[in-house]
């Protein structure tokens, strides 16, 4: 039988993903969730549930995580920038400047490319890191 999901797919997630107790947290925060659900579960030496993971994450794992995300979220975007940047600057055979490039690219670019980024950013983690989320 041919599996209809990627490796990297959101339905290696999909009973747990859709829980109304991770409802409000992004696509990437639900996978680092998941991620930490499995460590707090091994610390328990029992499955972890929905409620006691999402409390362990809210009492301090969620801090330093959105943190590095952050960072890292920040850190992606000014790449696409700089790219968007010599693109542009290309196209019209001279520098064009940081500040028109960014603003060409938030008005035209970056709501798709954030989009984008939260749905791949946990596999270019996990290819980065050797880790998970980062979470346990």
């Amino acid at each position: 039988m041919k599996s209809t999901c990627s490796v990297s797919s959101e339905c290696l997630f999909e009973p747990a993903f859709q829980d109304p107790c991770l409802s409000r947290y992004s696509i990437s925060e639900r996978r680092a969730i998941l991620d930490h659900r499995f460590f707090l579960s091994i610390r328990l030496k029992r499955e972890a549930s929905f409620e006691e993971t999402v409390s362990s994450w809210e009492s301090g794992v969620c801090v330093p995580w959105r943190r590095k995300k952050m960072v890292r979220d920040r850190t992606a975007q000014l790449k696409e920038i700089e790219r968007h940047k010599y693109f542009l600057s290309m196209q019209c055979g001279r520098d064009i400047g940081w500040e028109p490039a960014a603003l060409d690219w938030i008005q035209n670019h970056a709501a798709a490319w954030r989009d984008w980024w939260e749905q791949h950013w946990f596999e270019r983690q996990w290819w980065e890191d050797g880790s998970l989320a980062g979470s346990h």
